[in-house]
């Protein structure tokens, strides 16, 4: 019964962990892009499809901190419900956010730190990446060590685009904003092994798969940026390409 209600309560910090963690995610992305997207509200504004793909990353930020309550609170089947119901979510997300990064790319509006064809690869690993993990996190739900852990890597890795963007990370400078980003996402991404160590002793393996993909995704989107598929598409779209 001891042993029990130290495994219960174990459990809750974790999930108490994995809701700082979504907060601290919705706290990036809204210091990030909450400035620029309040600007761009001013005539002529966005596309419809911005505003929904912004709409649509957030209600996964906001699920994901929702999910680990629900968790914490021992309420397992509306959280079993709600993640079924995150399969039409991420249904949305997917197409939602390729084609905002064409769209941005096609009025010329990437950031000055990127080439296009860097936005176009970099978004495109990230998408591809979210969903292999998510996945992955959906087909071992089942086993919650790994689900839980997947899916957190996947939420962070969202962040990416925001950190970018925070004041913070620009005031090094237009050089320097890619590798500072990049560090912070990996110092992000990294809290979960570190938890790991100090709760448990050790790094559960879910963490070698998504902290190492995330780690990964630099080098191989930079990679995928200078393939002619990848510089056809971006010349497609250029502003005067048609």
């Amino acid at each position: 019964m001891v042993e029990t209600g130290k495994a219960r309560a174990r459990a809750q910090g974790e999930w108490t962990f994995f809701a700082i963690m979504s907060l601290l995610v919705a706290a990036v992305v809204a210091a990030g892009f909450g400035p620029t997207y309040a600007a761009s509200l001013a005539p002529p504004g966005l596309p419809i499809w911005v505003h929904l793909h912004g709409a649509v990353m957030t209600a996964w930020i906001v699920l994901f901190a929702v999910q680990a309550a629900l968790v914490r609170r021992r309420s397992l089947p509306l959280h079993r419900s709600l993640g079924l119901a995150s399969i039409a979510l991420v249904i949305v997300m997917l197409p939602l956010g390729m084609a905002t990064n064409l769209q941005a790319i096609e009025r010329g509006a990437t950031p000055p730190f990127f080439t296009p064809e860097q936005v176009f690869a970099a978004d495109f690993c990230d998408m591809a990446l979210f969903t292999a993990l998510y996945v992955a996190a959906l087909l071992l739900r089942h086993r919650p060590e790994w689900h839980k852990r997947l899916l957190l890597s996947a939420t962070v890795l969202l962040s990416w685009p925001a950190i970018a963007r925070l004041r913070l990370v620009q005031h090094f400078g237009l050089d320097a904003i890619v590798p500072v980003s990049i560090a912070i996402l990996v110092a992000m991404a990294l809290a979960g092994p570190v938890h790991d160590l100090a709760t448990r002793k050790r790094v559960h393996p879910a963490y070698a798969w998504g902290v190492g993909a995330v780690i990964a995704l630099y080098p191989l989107y930079n990679l995928l940026a200078a393939t002619a598929p990848v510089r056809a598409i971006v010349a497609s779209v250029l502003p005067g390409a048609g």
